[in-house]
């Protein structure tokens, strides 16, 4: 672990096609940590609010396709308004650069959904984060990512984001869980970016951006949808029904390319994507979406017994899942599940 509050540094960003040279001082109390997960080592970077007294809401801000936790630090700003919200950012290091989203983007075979499962526990460890309000979002391949854990991980994490990544259909599509839970998703997209398309045709066999509002909707059951014009350029799509708690809304930006949106480093679009996050995710908690457990109590009755590794077992035989049989949160049950099962009866 690697801490500091005052320091000047000198960043290159890249991002695909994109090289940007930044300096930049940041005032702040930061953090790198390192945890052991699936045979390697992974590392991640906390920047936590100088001024926190109480519980703080965590966001997860994902870099894109070769690029790494600093550079999104520092290219998505987003510390400012989250730290003025009282809310810590988390920014993951991917390995090879990137994050294991299936097909085009799968130079990365690692465990990325079980690492970013684990690194929630490990800063709820070190510090006083409110795990009721946990959220995900990133750049590119890491708004890919965001879109994996809503199917993933969605029994940690109450709402997410993607700035110009889309959600991946041929492995996603067909083996996102339903997580008996509505999913709160924001999306920014612009119509010319030249990196992850807008419109078809998809290049990596991901949902266009009009697709992906189409499957959450269904997901979701949002039958109504309003338009916002707030300048000549962007038009805010907001989906939703009348007793759901949770919103589709989808930033269009008529011209925009690959870019994170109100950034100091590219055009000024009139809003801010880090600005809109932060608000957006703070209306969520996932105890709107998830009513509390006792992991391991299949069968609630409030006992974890033999009965509850029976549960688990037929779980296995027949291929179904249940979060409360997740033991190890590692989004697969199997005979690690049972094993740490019967450790807790056993303790």
């Amino acid at each position: 672990m690697q801490a500091n509050r005052y320091k000047t540094e000198i960043f290159v960003y890249y991002d695909m096609n994109k090289l940007i040279l930044i300096l930049t001082i940041s005032f702040s109390f930061t953090q790198w940590f390192n945890i052991y997960h699936g045979g390697v080592n992974r590392t991640y970077y906390v920047s936590y609010p100088d001024n926190a007294s109480q519980e703080t809401p965590l966001i997860i801000n994902m870099h894109g396709y070769g690029g790494n936790a600093i550079n999104q630090q520092i290219y998505s700003e987003m510390d400012q308004f989250a730290h003025s919200e009282n809310v810590a950012v988390v920014y993951p290091q991917g390995l090879n650069y990137s994050w294991n989203v299936f097909t085009y983007w799968d130079s990365n075979p690692y465990d990325d959904v079980g690492f970013v499962s684990a690194m929630i526990d490990d800063i709820s460890e070190n510090f006083n984060i409110d795990l009721d309000r946990v959220y995900a979002c990133g750049m590119s391949n890491g708004g890919y990512m965001s879109y994996r854990l809503a199917c993933d991980l969605s029994d940690k994490i109450a709402a997410f984001g993607s700035v110009t990544g889309n959600f991946m259909i041929n492995n996603s599509m067909n083996d996102c869980q339903d997580q008996n839970r509505d999913i709160p998703i924001i999306h920014f997209h612009g119509t010319q970016d030249g990196v992850v398309n807008y419109y078809p045709p998809s290049f990596d066999g991901s949902l266009t951006v009009e697709q992906s509002i189409q499957f959450w909707s269904d997901y979701n059951g949002l039958n109504q949808n309003s338009v916002e014009t707030i300048n000549n350029n962007v038009e805010i799509y907001r989906y939703y029904n009348e007793v759901s708690k949770v919103d589709f809304v989808h930033y269009k930006v008529y011209g925009g390319g690959h870019d994170w949106f109100g950034s100091s480093w590219v055009t000024d679009w009139g809003f801010n994507a880090s600005q809109e996050l932060v608000d957006f995710f703070l209306q969520y908690r996932l105890s709107d979406f998830i009513t509390s457990y006792l992991s391991g109590d299949l069968n609630e009755d409030n006992l974890i017994n033999i009965q509850d590794v029976i549960i688990v077992i037929n779980l296995i035989l027949e291929g179904e899942f249940d979060l409360a049989a997740d033991i190890n949160s590692d989004n697969t049950i199997n005979v690690l599940d049972i094993i740490q099962l019967v450790n807790i009866i056993l303790n």
